[in-house]
């Protein structure tokens, strides 16, 4: 009988808990990260899985304002697919594909490389029957794994200029 009256507490709690695990925007970080990494220019990178990672890199570097350029980002985007995968030794008609961000963070004054770093994406396909639903679930992929590599390399100059000294 107690667990009936305990119920609405227990739930109450859980709310908070859960309400407390949000992630953590760039407005929230210290005034300083803040200010440098909305000093990054997003050099464009070819293809549409490449304009899909610069529109989300502009996204989510410049929540707030963007301020005048002291670093330049460039990236190299590359997919790798491998046709099928296998189980102990039974085929299947699934299929991996990876999709990896190398990046470098250059200082503009005076052409510093202040970070290189790699960031990786995978994803299994397959799962659609028809050749059109197939074409359309790779290039939905493909997507989905470029926006994907963008937060990944936000989150990494987010720690990057956490870590770094006052100037």
């Amino acid at each position: 009988m107690w667990w009936h009256n305990a119920k609405p507490l227990i739930i109450a709690a859980l709310l908070v808990l859960m309400a407390g695990c949000s992630g953590v925007t760039i407005g929230q970080l210290d005034g300083l990260a803040s200010e440098q990494i909305s000093r990054v220019a997003v050099v464009d990178t070819g293809g549409r899985a490449g304009q899909i990672y610069a529109r989300a890199l502009r996204r989510a570097l410049y929540t707030q304002t963007q301020l005048e350029p002291a670093y330049s980002l460039s990236s190299v985007i590359s997919v790798s697919s491998s046709d099928t995968l296998s189980v102990r030794g039974a085929s299947s008609t699934f299929k991996k594909m990876s999709m990896s961000a190398n990046f470098k963070l250059i200082k503009q004054a005076d052409g510093q490389l202040m970070l290189t770093d790699s960031v990786t994406a995978d994803v299994t396909l397959g799962t659609v029957s028809s050749l059109f639903g197939q074409d359309q679930s790779e290039a939905h992929a493909r997507d989905r794994m470029a926006e994907l590599l963008a937060q990944r390399v936000v989150q990494r100059l987010q720690l990057y200029f956490i870590n770094q000294p006052d100037p």
